[in-house]
C-alpha cells in the first residue's frame, strides 16, 4: 500500500512516497505551490511533476497509490482545498485525497500523526496553529509578508536590510550585518542592495538572509540580537494567543517548533524561553518526521476514520 505525502510551502514543495511500514521509498523537491502566491496552472504542474517523479523513482504505478496527503500553504479557503482535490482526482484518480494547511502536516510531523497540540513555524513566513482534543482549531499569523508574518524569515530578512540602510544613513548603530550581507550577496556597497532587493520577485530571497542574523548575533552584534529577540517575542505572542483561545494554558500538550529558522540557534533558544512562560506545562518538541511524511500519515488516518 503506497501513500504519497506532499508538503507545499512558500519556497519549495517536498513530495515523498511511503510504504505501509512508513519507509520513504522516493522523494523529490519542486518549487513553491502556495496557491495564493503562484498561479494555479503552475501549482498544478509542479504537483504533477513531483508526483510523477517519485512514482518513477520507486517504479510505482499511479493506480497503486492508495492515498495522497497534501499539507499546503494557501489552502485556508474551502474552494482552494476543493480545487486541489480536483487536481488530485485528475492526476491520481484511484487515490484517496486529504488536503489541509501545511501547518497541520508540520504538527503531525512532531506528534507522529496525532492532531493535538500547537505548532509554531518560522520559515519564509510564520504561522502558529493549535488543535485541542475536541478538534477545535486556533491560528495566528500566516497572513503573508505584507499583511504581517512577524517572526518569519521574510520579516527577519527585511529587518536585516533595514538595519543596514539605517546604519548607512547614520541614523542607527553600525552593525556586522552590513559587511556580512554584502559579502554574502557579492555586492560592493549598500547602494547595490536597492537593485538586489527590488529586482527580484517574491519573498524568498529576502527570507534567505535570516541565518545571517543568527551568525552575527553569535558574534555579539547587538543589532542582530535585537532582531532575533523581536522575532522571538512576536512568535511567542501569537503562540500565547492560540494557547489562550483553545484553553490550553495549564494543559500538557506537544508544542512543536518547526521551520528552518527554529531548528537550532539563538532564535530557537529565545522562543523556547518565552514559550516556557506562555505554556509552562507544554512539552516543546522538534519534528522527527518530514512534514511530507506527516501529510502522508494524515491521509491514511483520514481514510481509516472514514471507514470506521
Amino acid at each position: 500500500m503506497i501513500t504519497l505525502g506532499i508538503d507545499g510551502g512558500g519556497t519549495k514543495t517536498r513530495c515523498v512516497a511511503v510504504d505501509e511500514e512508513g519507509e520513504v521509498l522516493a522523494s523529490t523537491t519542486v518549487g513553491s505551490t502556495n496557491i495564493n502566491a503562484v498561479d494555479h496552472l503552475t501549482v498544478r504542474e509542479r504537483l504533477a511533476e513531483a508526483i510523477v517523479t517519485v512514482l518513477s523513482q520507486a517504479s510505482i504505478d499511479p493506480d497503486d497509490v492508495f492515498a495522497v496527503g497534501l499539507g499546503m500553504s494557501g489552502v485556508g479557503r474551502p474552494a482552494d482545498a476543493q480545487l486541489v482535490r480536483r487536481w488530485m482526482g485528475e492526476i491520481l484518480p484511484k487515490a484517496h485525497t486529504y488536503v489541509d494547511n501545511d501547518a497541520v502536516a508540520a504538527l503531525a510531523s512532531g506528534t507522529g500523526g496525532d492532531l493535538y497540540g500547537v505548532v509554531v513555524i518560522s520559515g519564509t513566513g510564520m504561522i502558529v496553529l493549535g488543535i485541542d482534543r475536541a478538534g477545535n482549531r486556533g491560528r495566528a499569523g500566516g497572513w503573508g509578508a505584507i499583511l504581517g508574518d512577524p517572526g518569519g524569515g521574510f520579516s527577519i530578512g527585511a529587518a536585516i536590510l533595514q538595519s543596514i540602510t539605517t546604519a548607512a544613513d547614520e541614523s542607527g548603530p553600525a552593525t556586522l550585518l552590513t559587511e556580512r550581507v554584502l559579502a554574502h550577496l557579492g555586492l560592493r556597497d549598500v547602494q547595490e542592495l536597492i537593485r538586489w532587493t527590488y529586482g527580484q520577485s517574491g519573498w524568498a530571497h529576502v527570507a534567505a538572509l535570516a541565518p545571517l542574523a543568527e551568525a552575527c548575533a553569535a558574534e555579539d552584534d547587538e543589532v542582530a540580537f535585537r532582531i532575533l529577540a523581536w522575532a522571538a517575542d512576536n512568535l511567542a505572542q501569537r503562540t500565547e494567543a492560540v494557547v489562550r483561545r483553545l484553553g490550553l494554558e495549564n494543559e500538557h500538550f506537544p508544542l512543536v517548533l518547526a521551520g528552518g529558522n527554529l531548528r537550532d540557534g539563538i532564535l530557537r533558544r529565545l522562543v523556547t524561553m518565552r514559550l516556557e512562560e506562555v505554556a509552562p506545562q507544554a512539552e516543546i518538541v522538534t519534528p522527527y518526521l518530514e512534514a511530507a511524511v506527516g501529510a502522508a500519515l494524515l491521509a491514511l488516518k483520514q481514510v481509516w476514520k472514514e471507514r470506521d
